[in-house]
């Protein structure tokens, strides 16, 4: 049986915004590209890390809470990423977002 969970963007900028105290527009563009990727199935931590890094920053966040806010943003959205620290102590996104 196919999983149909169906992530919306408002939903993840929402709780971006909420939770994570980021701006309105960098939430509004990273949630379009965490769901985007997840509801193509791509559901590790490479595909939105790197958006969610972008919207820490420019919204004047905490880039080093980004392994936080990813692990608790999957949890509250039923999301299981591989590559969070939480379930992998060797993530491979680090490079992708470090330059």
């Amino acid at each position: 049986m196919a999983d149909t969970t169906k992530y919306r963007a408002a939903d993840v900028a929402a709780w971006l915004t909420e939770h994570a105290h980021a701006a309105p527009g960098p939430a509004r563009r990273a949630g379009r590209v965490v769901a985007d990727a997840w509801n193509a199935r791509e559901l590790y931590a490479s595909a939105t890390l790197p958006a969610l890094a972008d919207c820490l920053a420019a919204s004047g966040c905490l880039v080093s809470e980004l392994e936080s806010v990813a692990d608790r943003l999957a949890r509250c959205c039923g999301a299981h990423l591989p590559d969070i620290p939480a379930w992998d102590p060797n993530p491979n996104w680090r490079k992708e977002i470090s330059g």
